[in-house]
């Protein structure tokens, strides 16, 4: 046994990386830790996590990589035998100012290509401040930072994971859970009964597959509170482009180009509720038919325009735009989502000023 643990050492970790050692091999005694309230002026912030090796094979925590400079980690180098266990210590410089902080580290091992994602959470606070100042945007008897969470740009075909902070602000234990979620929205929250006064993290996943969707497009979920549906849906917003992943770089050069001739249109000033009809001159430059998978516009703009043109080819879109809740200085935001390679995003404005 020692020759081969000699020989397992000399050759790295590589030779680990060969043998089929289960997925699940290093597990985790847990994978949040909440730091809870802390003072900026408390210095720096220690925690560990242990884990133990549950398969049958050595194992090798070959990398973790944190999400800041912030938060450092350190764990064993020595490969993990089987049923032996160990630990990840972590420090937190908590040198970020006073704010909700939510750190990631990154955990690759020998038995598996899917890393483990560990997290530490807490409120930094300098003067401090009640919950629901930290956590404004209210779902019944909890709190967000933002009423929408935010999950950027997706890929069609692809699936992106995120995450946020839950915080209780009543003055007892809520337990949550989730009803009538979206298709395409996976949630999970640890703790699953969160504390009064203390703040949870809750994992998100979209995948794009369940449904198809073009654009801004808004995920939701009934937020259930000890059993009982919160008046506000929690939502989680992202925009679905074309996915170009598998093309070369010579079909990109051949794909669809949208240019706009012009890409705003201002009407002056009119009168509050004076119907405004602007027009926008396009082409599609490239050597392939261009599709429009949608078009995004403010609920008071209605679209005209054709879906698909072929190369080389003009068309116009038309903008109707009811100013009767307009006031002052407008500007409406029309987003095409396309299928052009460099191009899957246009932007087109009509602005003016309603009086």
């Amino acid at each position: 046994m020692f020759l081969a643990l000699a020989a397992l050492l000399a050759g790295g970790t590589s030779a680990l990386q060969g043998q089929n050692v289960a997925p699940q091999a290093i597990e985790f005694s847990k994978k949040v830790h909440n730091f809870g309230k802390i003072s900026i002026n408390d210095g720096e912030q220690h925690c560990s996590f242990e884990f133990r090796n549950t398969s049958a094979k050595p194992v090798v925590i070959n990398n973790i990589i944190s999400s800041c400079g912030c938060t450092t980690p350190v764990w064993p180098k020595k490969p993990i035998m089987p049923g032996e266990g160990g630990k990840v210590e972590v420090t937190y410089l908590n040198d970020q100012g006073p704010y909700p902080f939510d750190k990631t580290l990154t955990v690759y091992t020998s038995a598996s290509t899917k890393p483990i994602i560990l997290r530490i959470t807490g409120l930094a606070y300098e003067n401090e401040r009640s919950l629901k100042e930290l956590f404004p945007a209210s779902i019944g008897q909890l709190g967000l930072k933002k009423d929408i969470i935010r999950g950027g740009q997706i890929a069609q075909g692809n699936t992106k994971s995120g995450n946020f902070q839950l915080a209780n602000i009543s003055n007892k234990s809520v337990k949550v859970t989730f009803a009538n979620v979206s298709q395409g929205l996976v949630l999970s929250v640890e703790p699953q009964t969160i504390p009064a006064g203390e703040v949870a993290n809750v994992e998100y996943t979209i995948d794009t597959r369940a449904k198809e969707n073009w654009g801004a497009t808004t995920y939701s979920a009934d937020v259930l509170c000890n059993g009982a549906k919160a008046p506000q849906p929690l939502k989680v917003e992202c925009m679905i482009i074309d996915n170009f992943s598998t093309l070369t770089k010579e079909q990109k050069a051949r794909g669809s180009m949208l240019l706009a001739v012009n890409s705003s249109f201002n009407f002056g000033t009119i009168a509050k509720g004076k119907g405004v009809t602007a027009t926008f001159q396009l082409r599609n430059t490239g050597q392939s038919p261009l599709v429009l998978h949608k078009t995004d516009a403010p609920a008071n703009v209605k679209i005209s325009t054709p879906t698909t043109i072929k190369a080389g080819e003009k068309f116009t879109l038309t903008a109707t735009v009811d100013t009767s809740a307009g006031s002052g200085e407008e500007v409406y935001t029309i987003t095409l989502i396309t299928n052009s390679p460099n191009r899957p995003l246009v932007n087109l404005f009509v602005t003016g000023k309603v009086q």
